[in-house]
This record gives structure tokens, C-alpha cells and sequence, in this order.
């Protein structure tokens, strides 16, 4: 049996493919993300390559001048090309030729991929099965990458479906995800859209993790939610949820010495959880390959409108430096939020120089400008008790919204409670600074 039967290929819309171009130039816009990969024989994708090039550079290409081309490297091109073009009457199929080859790559993929599987399984050469299936994730979702591109919609055909989301609106019957808090839902116009990635940074201690939490909780209220914790575990996740929601300080949380006030409070925050969509994980260095998985996991099993992951820079990643990891890694989380049509939350730290700030700015989140990049909604959440003990704003949060592409960028200042790990709308006017400067302290003038 020669390796064509072996192997799924389609021999007959390969040479289909060459001929239309060779006949129509402008077929080459209705062929989809056909490449030269997709082809089976290595003679096909030699002349693809060269057919593209050519129309690359405006070049009229067709028989005569694609042989030349080629002569060197295939001395008997000319006589081919000419017999494939000449069996081509007309191009106006060539969109299903490209599909037929792109179909039978996939097939190929596929039986090459799962024997790499059963290889490995059979002989792991030290990896865990863990290593093996992450791994064999790895391939099928580069496999998944090769699929065919969605063919541009024009504007009339997508307003269409849009009528419906912009009735929506006015009904205020609003299809983003709110957070809970009426001011940073306002300033994004009723809380980000669906498909969004939002960036949520802060240096360490300004509580980042608790805002996240609030906001995963006041979601998980009428929407499913799920919570990737790289840093605390699930149940320091939920002595937080617990202290946040029945108004019990975290310390006696963790400590378990409730009074009866307590553990009424307790019964009240335990069937308000009991009644949230909200799922947790906490499995540490996530890959991006796992986060989708997850998510992807509780999409099908419940449905899936917000993901919290906590946070970025926790996560592994391949690259030869960790900007260039933290580029994939963010890319790859905005790809997620608009396949699973969800949003996005994923925590950021932000690098040392916002230390020396008041107000964090775009080119502090850390290790990548991509993030900034990728981001369609960045909020900084700073508190300027963390390093002036005597400020006014004791109990307070200021909360930047510094990049909002639907939106106005703004501040708003949120009550904190650091003894519930809670935040909460602020309804009182912004305490006035003091007309002196802050005392603090000898040590600070050594």
C-alpha cells in the first residue's frame, strides 16, 4: 500500500487548488487560511508556495511564470502545472477543493497526534500521566488552531443579530456581568461585556484578592462563576467569602471561636454560598492549557459566565523569557473570553517602580506590555492606609479604571473593611486631605 492510501489525503483537490490559482489569481481570496502545510505531497506545497508568493507581490502568476520559477528545484514542472491547469475549466470552486485539503490535514494530525499519545503512555520515559496528557492537550489544541477561519460577516447581516442586544439595552436588560458595585458598573456602562478581558492590578496588601472574591460573589448571585486560586486554597477562599458575607471578622473565621451571633451569621453567609453559582480551584501554576480545560469543564457541566483567575503571573507558560510567556499567556486568555463568549478577570501584579507611585499607571502592570495590550478593561485598586498609616482615607479604596474600551476611564472610591475582607459602595463624600503633611514617624527620616 503506498503512503497516499495510507495517509487521508485528497491527491485530486490539491492539484484542484493549484490549477484555480493558476487560472483565477483572485481565487486566492475565497480559499480561506489554506497553507502550504495543509497539502500532503511535498512537490504541491514547493508550487503553492510560489503561486502565493507571486500574487504576494502582484505579480500575475500562471503557468509560465510559476515553471520558471520552479525549473531549477522541478525540472518537469512546466508539463505538470500545464496538465493541472488545463483539467481546471473554472475556479469557482476552489473554496470546497481548499476545504477537502484542509480536512484531510486535520485527519493526518490526528492519527499522528494519537500515536504520539499511545507511544508516550506506553513509554513514558520518566513523565507522570499527568505530563502525558497535558501534553496530548497541547496537540489537539494546536490541531484546533488549524481549523477553518470564520468568513467575515458583512455589517448589514450582523446588525441584524445586534437589534436584539441593543433592544436589550434599552430595556435594561443588560448582558455584561456586573460587579456589584453601582459606581465601577456605571463608569463600564452596567459591568464588562461579554468577551471581555479585564485586568484587575495592585501591589501587594492592597487587596486585590479580596475586591476579585467580592466581586466573583456578588456575580455568582445570578451567574456561574468560577474562581482560579493559585495563591490561597479553597477553603482560606471561603473563610473570606464567609467573614465578607455574614459580617464576621476573618480572624474569628480562622480562629472558629463563634458566639451565637457568629454562628447566626454564619448560617446566613453559608445559604447565601450554598445558593451562588460560584465553583473554586485551587491548583497551583496553572498552564493556559489548563485554565481552559477548567473552564471549558464547568462551561458544559453548568454554564460559565465569569472566570477569576488569581492571578497572572502565578500561571507557567512556554517561552523563551517570561515577557514572552506573559504574552502568550495573555493573548490566550482574551482568545478564551471570546470562544466561551464570557469575561475575563485575571489578577496582575504590578512591577516595583508603582511602589514609588500614588496612582499606578498602564506601564506598571508587570512583565509584559501585552497585558496593557490585550486588556479591553484595566482597574487599579490602591490603598493609601498600606503605606501612610495616618491617612484620611483610612477605610477607603480608590479604584482606577485606566483603560475601558467601551467606556470612560474615571476614579472611584470604595469603602473597605478590612476585618471582613470586604468592599463596598462608598455613599459618602470624599474625605477632604489634610492641610499637613502626615507624621510618620522618626524611622522614616533615617
Amino acid at each position: 500500500m503506498t503512503e497516499e492510501h495510507a495517509m487521508p489525503a485528497a491527491i485530486e483537490a490539491e492539484q484542484s487548488v493549484i490549477g484555480a490559482l493558476l487560472r483565477d489569481n483572485g481565487a486566492v481570496d475565497r480559499m480561506g487560511d489554506l497553507r502550504a502545510a495543509h497539502f500532503f505531497r511535498h512537490e504541491h506545497r514547493t508550487i503553492f508556495v510560489e503561486i502565493i508568493r507571486q500574487i504576494s507581490l502582484g505579480i500575475e502568476c500562471d503557468v509560465i511564470s510559476a515553471g520558471t520559477a520552479l525549473a531549477q528545484a522541478m525540472p518537469d514542472c512546466m508539463a505538470y502545472l500545464n496538465s493541472v491547469s488545463q483539467s481546471m475549466p473554472s475556479a469557482a470552486n476552489i473554496g470546497r477543493y481548499a476545504d477537502l485539503v484542509r480536512d484531510r490535514a486535520l485527519r493526518r494530525g490526528l492519527l499522528a497526534a494519537t500515536a504520539d499519545m499511545s507511544e508516550m503512555a506506553f513509554k513514558p520515559d520518566g513523565r507522570s500521566a499527568g505530563d502525558v496528557l497535558d501534553l496530548a492537550q497541547s496537540a489537539l489544541a494546536t490541531l484546533a488552531e488549524t481549523r477553518t477561519l470564520r468568513e467575515p460577516i458583512a455589517a448589514s447581516a450582523a446588525m441584524m443579530a445586534h437589534i436584539d442586544v441593543l433592544g436589550d439595552r434599552a430595556e435594561r436588560k443588560y448582558t455584561g456581568i456586573a460587579t456589584g458595585f453601582a459606581d465601577i458598573d456605571a463608569l463600564l456602562n452596567g459591568g464588562p461585556n461579554r468577551g471581555a478581558l479585564v485586568i484587575l492590578g495592585a501591589r501587594p496588601s492592597m487587596g486585590k484578592t479580596a475586591l476579585a472574591l467580592n466581586i466573583a460573589t456578588n456575580a455568582a448571585e445570578t451567574h456561574s462563576v468560577l474562581f482560579l486560586s493559585q495563591e490561597m486554597q479553597n477553603g482560606e477562599l471561603l473563610d473570606r467569602a464567609v467573614a465578607a458575607l455574614g459580617s464576621i471578622p476573618l480572624s474569628t473565621v480562622i480562629r472558629g471561636d463563634f458566639d451565637n451571633a457568629d454562628w447566626s451569621n454564619f448560617t446566613v453567609a453559608n445559604v447565601k454560598l450554598n445558593a451562588m453559582g460560584l465553583h473554586l480551584d485551587d491548583q497551583p501554576a496553572l498552564t493556559l492549557l489548563d485554565v481552559r480545560s477548567k473552564a471549558r469543564l464547568v462551561k458544559r457541566k453548568h454554564g460559565l459566565d465569569l472566570l477569576v483567575v488569581d492571578y497572572l503571573q502565578l500561571m507557567s507558560g512556554a517561552g523563551d523569557n517570561r515577557n514572552s510567556q506573559i504574552e502568550e499567556i495573555s493573548r490566550g486568555l482574551k482568545a478564551l473570553a471570546k470562544e466561551l463568549n464570557i469575561v475575563v478577570l485575571a489578577l496582575s501584579q504590578l512591577s516595583r517602580n508603582a511602589a514609588n507611585k500614588a496612582r499606578p499607571q498602564l506601564s506598571d502592570l508587570r512583565d509584559s506590555g501585552a497585558i496593557e495590550q490585550d486588556a479591553d478593561i484595566v482597574i487599579f485598586v490602591h490603598r493609601d492606609e498600606v503605606d501612610n498609616p495616618q491617612s484620611h482615607l483610612r477605610g477607603c479604596a480608590d479604584i482606577f479604571v485606566a483603560k475601558n474600551r467601551q467606556g470612560r476611564i474615571d476614579d472611584v472610591l470604595l469603602s473597605y473593611e478590612g476585618m471582613y475582607t470586604r468592599f463596598s459602595d462608598n455613599n459618602r463624600p470624599r474625605p477632604a486631605a489634610p492641610t499637613q503633611p502626615y507624621k510618620r514617624g522618626l524611622a522614616e527620616h533615617l
